[in-house]
């Protein structure tokens, strides 16, 4: 059906064209419709700072490696600390406390059927709903509104699994196949029933356009089946004449590690070295790159890892098994990417779609607790099979993190740096590199500026909304050396009692263990080694009354 309108499209176009003119061309003027770019918009789950070869990794990413060379990779980009939280702030343009998004705690109790306990705090404020608020526009209904076809596959995380209100069928997908919380095996069950092998208050956690998927393929395999959906979905309406933005948003590598059988060992015995040696080939690799400034090192990094040579033999053998099926299951996701940008290319979209790719959060340096009644099998035999359930440990989040500090979770770098970068024809420097700061909130701008969309502003399809306040680096792709964020905004976040807030070269930090600020210069100390905060306590009293001006702004309860 598709393939009919294109022919109809095709045969209409010169009468569109005569009928568009207001004076007859010129001899030597030739009239083309302006066709609006398609953004594809590519998102992967717990992926460390440098696990893609653009960035310093050993792992095999050709397909990624390709479109980031080809394109503009950003070095100080910055996500939130966990999944749903980066998301709220992905498709909003908000942080995420006014895109409803403020605790995980509240969102997981919805998520397990439950209330969430009512002294919770923000439990019952607009910053603390569980689901992508109604006060922000979501990026897929303004554009939708716009005459873009839009189209999601992957983890949503963004609203409470029983209630269909919050999903992406109601908030501007026109076509969803979606993961509706935060995680699930990556492999089918031998039952092929949808329930993702987990117990839990949804027991069928996949929908499609809204409707919940009672059984999935007997080869379902999660990065497979989103890459499918995604193509079957833009090919329905391809050659129609309309644009479209299309959200992949992957489930790796977030826990259990799991791949294919004949994906398991590609890596056998890459890894036998240890985390320690990869980190720090790794960070050689990312400094030869330019991610890194050449003059940086290691010296004061400080790892929490056990040391590679105190570990048993047996515990050696484990983990470098579990970096090996780790490495399998990017490298697999990876090659699904190239089979999305081939297809594209073979229907001629390519050229004219802007492709951005993100990772949600830092490194996870550990899983998720096992779900009740799943009783796993983690022999070395079985790691990586359907019914297995693991994650890599500390060690090799670090090798994906060095010399940032910490992962996932925490406001500091290692927690929320992101891996990024954007590829399209109109890239000023194809190949090169970004070191400007950048947030999750500057996406949405950003989509719609490559659109030529205009952000709502006070209300939107009824109802009102909060505006956006990232910015675009639409302009900044395409070769202009203003900074995206000027030396005197503030940029706050806040998750679970953890607080930070960048503004120019200045960052303060509250892990909530300590309840404590610390004040770091991030161009002299990329890793947050050296803690100004006695030094300069007036500079630190200043960077405290924005935050606390930015908490008051979004919502934050504490």
């Amino acid at each position: 059906m598709a393939r009919f309108y294109e022919k109809i499209f095709v045969g209409l176009l010169p009468v569109f064209l005569l009928a568009c003119e207001t004076e007859p061309p010129s001899d030597t003027e030739i009239v083309t419709p302006k066709l609006r770019p398609n953004v594809l918009l590519i998102v992967v789950d717990d992926m460390g700072y440098n696990e893609i070869g653009s960035f310093g990794s050993e792992i095999d990413t050709p397909n990624l490696d390709q479109l980031a060379f080809g394109g503009l990779r950003f070095t100080n980009f910055h996500a939130a600390p966990s999944c749903a939280p980066a998301r709220a702030m992905l498709l909003s343009g908000t942080s995420n406390h006014q895109a409803g998004v403020g605790s995980m705690s509240i969102k997981r109790a919805y998520d397990a059927g439950r209330e969430p306990d009512p002294d919770a705090l923000g439990f019952g404020l607009p910053g603390y709903v569980g689901h992508l608020s109604e006060r922000v526009a979501a990026l897929p209904e303004i554009l939708r509104a716009a005459g873009y076809h839009t189209y999601m596959t992957g983890k949503w995380d963004l609203g409470r699994a029983l209630e269909d209100t919050h999903m992406p069928a109601r908030r501007g997908f026109e076509s969803s196949f979606i993961l509706t919380t935060g995680t699930a095996v990556h492999l089918g069950f031998p039952d092929n029933n949808a329930s993702g092998g987990l117990p839990r208050a949804d027991s069928h956690p996949y929908q499609e356009n809204g409707v919940p998927v009672m059984e999935l393929p007997e080869d379902f395999a999660a990065s497979k089946m989103y890459t499918d959906k995604l193509i079957e979905y833009i090919d329905e309406n391809v050659g129609d004449g309309q644009p479209f933005f299309a959200w992949l948003s992957f489930t790796v590598p977030h826990s259990p590690i799991q791949v294919q059988d004949d994906w398991r060992d590609r890596y056998a015995g890459r890894y036998d070295e240890g985390y320690e040696v990869i980190r720090d080939r790794r960070f050689a690799k990312a400094k030869e790159l330019g991610i890194f400034s050449a003059d940086l090192d290691l010296s004061r990094y400080d790892s929490s890892a056990e040391d590679w040579n105190s570990l048993s033999d047996e515990e050696r053998r484990v983990q470098s098994r579990l970096m090996e099926l780790y490495a399998a299951m990017l490298e697999n996701m990876d090659f699904h990417i190239g089979r999305l940008v081939a297809y594209l290319e073979e229907t001629g979209q390519l050229e004219n779609t802007a492709i951005l790719f993100l990772s949600d959060n830092g490194a996870a340096a550990g899983g998720i607790p096992v779900p009740p009644n799943y009783p796993p099998d983690n022999s070395y035999e079985n790691m990586g099979r359907f019914n297995s359930w693991l994650n890599y440990g500390r060690g090799w989040a670090e090798a994906a993190t060095a010399p940032f500090r910490d992962s996932k979770g925490s406001m500091a770098e290692g927690g929320t740096r992101a891996t990024a970068f954007i590829h399209h024809a109109a890239v000023n420097d194809p190949g090169g590199l970004d070191h400007g700061y950048l947030t999750f909130m500057d996406v949405a701008p950003t989509i719609l500026d490559i659109t030529g969309t205009d952000a709502p502003n006070g209300t939107f399809e009824g109802r009102e909304i909060v505006p956006m306040i990232g910015k675009s680096f639409w302009a900044r792709a395409q070769g202009s050396s203003e900074p995206v964020h000027g030396p005197n905004d503030a940029i706050g976040a806040e998750l679970h009692g953890n607080r930070t807030l960048v503004r120019g070269d200045w960052k303060i930090l509250m892990p909530a263990s300590t309840g404590q600020w610390e004040l770091f210069n991030l161009v002299e100390d990329i890793g947050e080694t050296n803690n100004l905060a006695d030094a300069q306590p007036g500079l630190l009293a200043d960077l405290v009354e924005d935050w606390e001006r930015f908490a008051a702004d979004a919502g934050v309860a504490y």
